[in-house]
């Protein structure tokens, strides 16, 4: 951009997104070749309304018509579309669109006049290069990762770009323009989670985005279809009597097309979006039920179910708990709500004060997976808690060494004193059983007592005289 200063002090670089050329007059030259053209000037239907380079449109047209033999598609986005939501909402729909100019206007005097650049989408730009030279990147893309370093200033305002490049070798046989953008989004997508600013269309990567992409698609209809999801229970043994009177209900998902889709890969997608919202809600109308079925059945079992920090944010999620549980003539201890210590932003945070209100309420509340990775001890003053789960990590390496040992320990120790029940997550061997025991740690839960299972294979098992030898299906 031009250091210039315009009248009144603001820099020419602003006063040009202000005030966009007409006609393209800082476009890339080769513009008026467009199909489309009327008098050497391109038609509005083939022009972005914002940035005034040619649109989608005309890169499926051009791109259909255009010379046989390979070439480079790259695509290149200004920043994330999240990001630039947030950019839109704070600082106004003005600024978010001077913005967009901004970067294309940059992205085109760094690719210079003889290559048209189409805007694709809101925050992304599409141009061709001739040949391929694979794996490396091309002189000029190492330009305009070096061109963006500098923020783009909108107003006397640097706000920072958050480039991707995606690369893609294109004018294969079979393929198309249409998906040629998609694999150069793709690339971009994946450039992210690298150094260089860049990256080659991938197919192992791609394959990861398109399964992702799957998953949160075919959610919404497994939450709604009867088969699909279903609660799988593991065991929670007292040490102190071998008896087992409470269960974690873990979500499985059999996918009509993937098969079983585990758990860990879905949950965490689900809780990066709004799907957490209805999955978190089915288990818990999943769980309630299995409780009121159990009673029929004499079988008396408190039941835990994972929340996410983002459940507790929502406005109703107390009120909802606390219905799905009176309609089913429930009372609120029959159910322990486990999270993580992410739901301690700070003193007086409104998360905190949710799960201070569900305590109250009779809600169990247990802390999940104390000691995995950077644990604040502090919060375990603030949060309103019942349970402390310690996490599996810690207790798969009790047999290894001293060190685990004494942390654990002292773990089940520090708990107590600050009145919490200590439960060992991941007891697989009889030697870690034995060291809990003695530590004096309260509930143990793992592989060794019982694998996640079905609810009618769960009555049956705790119905079979349960004592100290862990069942069949955990030793096989």
């Amino acid at each position: 951009m031009s250091n210039h200063a315009a009248p009144g002090g603001r820099p020419g670089a602003v006063r040009a997104i202000l005030q966009p050329p007409v006609h393209g007059a800082t476009l890339p030259a080769s513009i008026g070749r467009l199909s489309g053209q009327r008098n050497g000037v391109p038609e509005a239907s083939v022009l972005d309304g914002l940035s005034r380079m040619p649109n989608r449109q005309a890169f499926f047209r051009d791109l259909s018509r255009g010379t046989a033999g390979r070439n480079t598609l790259v695509l290149v986005t200004l920043a994330d579309a999240r990001v630039f939501d947030g950019m839109r909402a704070a600082l106004g729909h003005v600024l978010a669109d001077n913005f967009v100019r901004a970067g294309a206007h940059r992205l085109a005097r760094i690719v210079g006049t003889g290559t048209p650049i189409y805007h694709v989408s809101t925050l992304a730009f599409a141009f061709r290069l001739p040949g391929s030279c694979a794996p490396s990147a091309p002189p000029l893309i190492r330009r305009i990762v070096e061109g963006f370093r500098e923020p783009l200033r909108l107003d006397g305002i640097p706000i920072e770009t958050r480039l991707g490049i995606g690369l893609r070798v294109s004018g294969g046989p079979g393929a198309s323009p249409a998906e040629d953008l998609r694999a150069a989004l793709s690339a971009a997508q994946q450039s992210h989670a690298g150094k260089t600013g860049w990256a080659w269309y991938d197919l192992e990567s791609d394959e990861a985005h398109r399964r992702t992409f799957q998953i949160l698609t075919n959610l919404t209809a497994a939450l709604e279809a009867e088969s699909q999801l279903e609660l799988h229970y593991q065991p929670k043994i007292c040490l102190a009597t071998r008896t087992c009177d409470s269960v974690e209900a873990l979500v499985r998902w059999t996918h009509p097309v993937l098969g079983p889709v585990s758990p860990a890969e879905f949950v965490p997608l689900a809780e990066a979006t709004v799907l957490v919202t209805p999955l978190t809600r089915w288990v818990i109308d999943a769980a309630t039920r299995q409780i009121v079925e159990w009673r029929r059945k004499g079988l008396h079992m408190r039941v835990a179910i994972n929340i996410s920090p983002r459940n507790l944010e929502e406005p109703d999620f107390v009120e909802y708990l606390v219905f799905n549980c009176a309609a089913r003539a429930i009372d609120h201890a029959a159910l322990e709500l486990e999270v993580t210590e992410g739901v301690s932003a700070g003193e007086g945070s409104l998360i905190t004060d949710r799960v201070a209100a569900l305590r109250a309420l009779g809600f169990h509340i247990a802390i999940d997976d104390f000691g995995a990775g950077f644990s604040n001890m502090a919060y375990l003053t603030r949060l309103s808690a019942n349970t402390l789960k310690i996490d599996r990590s810690l207790v798969s390496g009790l047999a290894a060494g001293a060190q685990n040992g004494r942390l654990v320990a002292g773990i089940v120790q520090m708990g107590h004193d600050l009145g919490y029940k200590i439960v060992a997550e991941g007891v697989e061997t009889e030697r870690e059983l034995d060291l809990l025991a003695d530590w004096g740690c309260d509930v143990g839960q793992g592989w060794h007592f019982g694998r996640p299972m079905s609810a009618d294979r769960f009555f049956d098992w705790h119905r079979g005289a349960w004592d100290e030898q862990p069942p069949a299906a955990a030793r096989g």
